[in-house]
């Protein structure tokens, strides 16, 4: 379905253009939210009806009020109109009374500002559904795993067209509870509650139409509840979650539809670029933090020295001996990640005190931390109830104590336990255990208010501090809530990397990460294979293929091995003579057509792992790479399918074969075949170019994973001659390749002073600064 006539039949049409906001028709309509005067409602894509509403309903005075029986009362429908940050909006809104509870859903119809949205055109219409609870109900708990309203919802019955879903769920960016397949009563089984996350839907034929639906607010307190029949019917929700005591006064939620028609990659990015908009989210402490661009040395679950100093030695000296053997190899370690063995804990697991054991540290962090100079990366995880920092135990802070954990509730103390953090060298601050925090509170699943004021009371105190946060065993909600906290720069995007998992598959949990501004972290991996004494009595059998998804995935690139076990050779394909990581535009994602697989078995796609990036320098400058693994048979993949529609006319070769360039067309695909864990299949995509009547292809340094990276190329000017600037340490030798006419070729450069050099390709030369 990806071939030129289908291209060109969509750039014609501009899907989601007319969102219908009454039951009048209005002849064939692309995408439309039509919406009759009794509140029910239905959506339509491209003339076919994809959904429609199931009952309105709130929970008030320990009751439910449903469309369904009449028992929810429609005092009124009104309209309005406005602005805001996202551009103009038409609002139909439906007042209804819940018992002693007035409570307003309303659907809002946004049309963007396309001077705001530069990506993908996101500029289009786009429904919210807001609920606004006028004058607040009381006694609404339910069930936290359900929702105490309900609107949007939809039936979940078979529909006219093939539709398949994808939802995440559960810890780690919602990789645990994962879940793709077929819309219907019998088939659609996600995560919900607590643990669920944002819902795409998809069409199987016309396979650029997508839908997704999410909170697009309140996002620690908004849940989505799939209903079965003991529980009323085969529907979906979005609401508030149903632990929820009390509602306040005029709290408002809000649920985003939105709908693209340039497949399901591009949808999500488009729906994340409007929440990113309305929350005021930009990448400026992503790009900015040094964790993700700097090679890192981890201690977690997974590494050699999770727990296990070297024999007869404490974590202190093993430390000294790590970083000592990093220099002596040459490896350009710029950081170090300490993980839950170094500080005091209580027989809960829980934190006693963010400070280092005796046992573990003898000279403390700060004597560490001068000797080493590497910035430390901070792990921690739950407050036990027996905080020294609570009041309730002494301390000058105020915490809920709900034993065995506690919950810090004043920004202050963030404030200064992260300021603390900062005379021993502390660079980054690692959140694990959120999942356990969050159902270990009560009260967390009770207010609506306190999960919000949790993480931001925490953000705000690294903020301060100059500080970047990490978050682990995260439920989506919480990576959604970020979106408000924007020095949450990284989050955990999969389990736990004990050697000879795979925990490596993170191409659809990336694509969430990518698409609301966050940099997915795959966790710590070896870099050879038999590390002996290991606690986890295992071997990696897949190095590299843990190295070329951590450094695509422009995330943190954290190495675990032990001393005297590094393969330096491995672990430069990643970063600079400096540490600094090489790496894409974007993370590598799975094509939709895997996603697509995923929910039907019997669909033309990749049955295995294929996921694309590229690098972007602007105009017609990118550099596409595409990686499948674990790849069962063979798979033939166009432009489009790579998701590189717009890109220039193009040639493929794979990474350990530059001479053997091919045409990447529509008519001619990229066929992959053999591509294994141990053996996958790494490809790059260049522009064609035409200089001096040759075919050049620039192939950049083809001894990194990513040749062509933003972070060594700074600038590519192509007239009659090509002139790249390149950036890196000073007097770092960069070997950049280059195809002319079906032969490649590399030109030595050696940076200046300033780590700079400038490289022209007729002449073949280059000259540093």
């Amino acid at each position: 379905m990806c071939n030129k006539a289908r291209i060109l039949l969509f750039l014609s049409l501009l899907l989601c253009v007319d969102v219908s906001m009454s039951g009048v028709s209005k002849g064939k309509q692309d995408f439309a939210v039509n919406v009759s005067s009794d509140g029910t409602y239905s959506i339509v894509v491209q003339g076919d009806v994809w959904l429609k509403s199931a009952p309105t309903f709130f929970r008030a005075d320990g009751q439910v009020f449903s469309s369904a029986d009449g028992s929810l009362k429609l005092v009124k429908n009104t309209q309005s109109s406005g602005v805001d940050v996202i551009g103009q909006w038409e609002a139909n809104s439906f007042l209804y009374q819940a018992g002693s509870s007035q409570i307003e859903a309303s659907f809002v119809q946004y049309t963007p500002d396309p001077s705001i949205f530069t990506y993908n055109n996101p500029a289009i219409p786009f429904m919210l559904f807001k609920q606004r609870y006028i004058n607040g109900a009381n006694n609404t708990a339910f069930n936290s795993n359900f929702t105490i309203s309900g609107f949007p919802g939809f039936l979940i019955q078979e529909s006219t067209i093939p539709l398949g879903y994808l939802s995440y769920g559960g810890l780690m960016f919602g990789f645990k509870y994962l879940t793709a397949g077929q819309w219907g009563p019998s088939s659609f089984k996600i995560d919900d509650g607590i643990e669920g996350g944002p819902l795409t839907l998809f069409d199987k034929v016309k396979t650029a139409n997508t839908l997704i639906i999410s909170p697009a607010s309140r996002f620690m307190s908004s849940s989505i509840w799939r209903q079965n029949s003991s529980t009323g019917g085969d529907n979906v929700y979005w609401g508030t979650m149903g632990g929820v005591v009390d509602v306040p006064v005029g709290v408002e939620s809000s649920f985003i539809l939105f709908c693209g028609n340039q497949g399901i990659n591009k949808a999500m990015v488009s729906w994340g670029q409007i929440l990113k908009q309305w929350h005021g989210r930009t990448d400026q402490y992503v790009k900015s933090d040094f964790t993700i661009n700097y090679l890192g040395y981890w201690t977690d679950n997974g590494a050699y020295y999770s727990y296990l100093p070297e024999k007869g030695k404490n974590h202190q000296d093993t430390v000294l001996d790590i970083n000592s053997y990093m220099v002596q190899i040459g490896v350009p370690v710029k950081y170090i990640q300490f993980d839950v063995w170094w500080y005091i804990t209580g027989n809960d697991h829980g934190v006693v005190t963010w400070s280092a054991k005796p046992t573990v540290f003898p000279n403390g962090m700060e004597w560490l931390f001068n000797k080493t100079e590497l910035p430390v990366f901070g792990y921690n995880t739950f407050w036990s109830s027996n905080t020294t920092y609570a009041t309730a135990n002494g301390g000058k802070y105020e915490f809920l104590i709900d034993v065995p954990k506690s919950l810090p509730l004043e920004e202050r103390f963030w404030t200064d336990l992260l300021a603390e953090g900062r005379k021993w060298g502390l660079f980054a601050y690692e959140q694990d255990y959120l999942s356990d925090e969050f159902r270990g509170i009560n009260k967390l699943l009770t207010d609506i208010d306190l999960g919000r004021q949790w993480l931001t009371q925490m953000g705000n105190g690294a903020a301060k501090n100059g500080l970047t946060i990490q978050y682990c065993m995260a439920y989506p909600r919480f990576m959604l809530q970020s979106l408000e906290i924007p020095v949450v720069t990284q989050a955990r995007a999969s389990h736990d990397n004990r050697p000879g998992t795979d925990n490596w598959k993170i191409g659809v949990t990336s694509l969430f990460a990518w698409a609301i501004g966050v940099a997915p972290f795959k966790d710590n991996f070896w870099t050879t294979s038999v590390q002996p004494g290991n606690t986890y009595n295992s071997t990696e059998p897949h190095t590299s293929l843990h190295a070329v998804v951590a450094t695509l995935s422009t995330g943190p690139v954290g190495i675990s091995d032990m001393i005297g076990g590094t393969n330096k050779t491995l672990i430069m394909k990643s970063v600079n003579a400096d540490g600094l990581i090489l790496k894409p535009s974007r993370p590598a994602t799975a094509i939709d057509n895997r996603i697509r697989r995923m929910a039907w078995s019997d669909f033309d796609g990749p049955n295995g792992e294929v996921w694309s990036t590229y690098s972007d320098f602007g105009g017609d400058n990118k550099y596409g790479i595409i990686l499948a693994a674990d790849l069962k048979g063979s798979y033939n993949m166009t432009p489009c399918m790579a998701g590189y529609q717009g890109f220039p006319s193009s040639m493929v070769f794979p990474a350990n074969n530059p001479n053997k360039i091919q045409p990447l067309t529509d008519s001619q695909p990229l066929t992959m075949s053999g591509c294994t864990k141990a053996d996958f299949c790494l490809f790059y995509v260049s522009p064609v170019l035409t200089i001096n009547g040759k075919q050049v292809l620039i192939q950049g340094e083809l001894d990194k994973w990513v040749p062509m990276s933003p972070q060594r190329v700074t600038d590519i000017n192509i007239a009659e001659d090509i002139t790249i600037s390149l950036t890196g340490a000073v007097h770092e030798t960069v070997s950049f390749w280059f195809n002319v006419d079906g032969k490649s070729s590399p030109v030595t450069c050696t940076l200046g002073a300033g780590g700079l050099a400038t490289l022209r390709f007729t002449a073949g030369t280059c000259r540093g600064v």
